[in-house]
């Protein structure tokens, strides 16, 4: 439990760091803006209560929206994906196949599910980070390109982070 703990603190501080001091300062256009800071919710365990997954997407978002100066933009944005991430998960999962402690990694899932979980994910997320920022229905057009343009590359990041952070699997010697 304990162990768990502390992987989860590390988790939330190491990608908010890579988020912040990284990823937010890299200019790739003004259309692109990476996100992988969403990882952190994505792959708590399938039967996090809601209310967790809330409070933990809005640390995440309101500590994101206060180093760059976003009034509670990544907090929104945030705070939905986790409200919607077991909705998205029992759409995506049969429950038969939902372990209680199992958590929604590449290695568990596989690829091709990660990837299209993540997709999933980083619409809602983005769109409405984009709409929030933008405040109107009037820029729809700019808000769509900028999540044609962030989308792939966040999700491309996400899933090679997840390769380079999955756990190394311990040969057997028999």
């Amino acid at each position: 439990m304990l162990n768990t703990q502390i992987k989860n603190i590390l988790s939330f501080i190491g990608l908010f760091l890579l988020q912040v001091l990284m990823l937010d300062n890299i200019g790739l256009g003004s259309y692109v803006h990476p996100v992988v800071y969403v990882i952190f919710i994505m792959q708590r365990p399938f039967k996090t209560p809601r209310i967790q997954l809330l409070l933990e997407g809005f640390a995440m978002g309101i500590a994101v929206d206060i180093f760059n100066g976003t009034p509670g933009l990544n907090a929104a944005a945030t705070v939905l994906v986790a409200y919607l991430r077991p909705y998205i998960i029992d759409m995506m999962t049969r429950k038969s196949e939902l372990d209680e402690k199992q958590e929604p990694t590449v290695e568990k899932k596989g690829s091709v599910w990660f990837f299209v979980y993540s997709l999933i994910i980083l619409i809602i997320h983005n769109f409405t980070f984009f709409l929030l920022e933008a405040f109107t229905f009037k820029l729809l057009g700019v808000i769509l390109l900028e999540m044609l343009a962030s989308v792939p590359v966040s999700a491309l990041l996400i899933l090679l982070i997840s390769y380079l952070f999955k756990p190394i699997k311990k040969k057997k010697f028999v």
